[in-house]
């Protein structure tokens, strides 16, 4: 159990891991606290809103995603609102998570806030107790420190080969890992 994970880490999934709910993606570690669990969002699984959730939450158009497999019927936002936002959670400086809907949504309609710069998500992914300690003992993922830029900026078609490139640090075989592999 040698990889320690924090609040704003992205794990990675490597090429091998094959469960369909993680495939080719990149989890936001939004809370991890050791031996009790941890609780993220997948970046880059983007879905289509349904009519009801247009209906009542008209925003989330552009920007849905899948953030896991857990709860599928709770909309979450990543904002870079921060305290603009009352009782938003911080995960990393200019990344915050939820806050007062009704604000949120205010300050959609008048223009102090923007959809365009938030990220919405459907359901979360979780790992209880050590969990997510053994997945790394075995090699599920790979983890890189995230940041604003690839959270709100990075399309999620290439964000993650883009992840992939941050391990360069630690292994240099990544360095110039490319945005579409298969069109080599």
């Amino acid at each position: 159990m040698g990889v320690l994970v924090e609040n704003g880490d992205l794990l990675v999934a490597p090429i091998t891991l094959q469960d369909p709910n993680f495939a080719h993606s990149v989890v936001l570690i939004c809370e991890h606290v050791p031996g009790k669990g941890s609780y993220g969002l997948v970046l880059n699984q983007p879905v289509r809103p349904m009519p009801e959730l247009l209906k009542e939450f008209p925003y989330a158009r552009e920007n849905l995603f899948k953030g896991g497999p857990v709860r599928t019927e709770v909309l979450q936002v990543l904002h870079p609102y921060g305290e603009l936002l009352p009782e938003s959670l911080p995960i990393l400086p200019e990344v915050w998570l939820g806050g007062n809907v009704e604000t949120l949504q205010a300050g959609f309609d008048n223009g102090a806030f923007r959809p365009a710069d938030c990220r919405f998500f459907l359901g979360y992914s979780g790992w209880g107790g050590d969990q997510l300690a053994t997945e790394f003992d075995m090699n599920s993922w790979l983890r890189v420190r995230g940041d604003a830029e690839l959270i709100f900026q990075v399309p999620s078609s290439v964000m993650w080969n883009r992840a992939i490139r941050r391990l360069a640090a630690e292994n240099p075989m990544y360095a110039n890992f490319p945005d579409f592999p298969g069109g080599n």
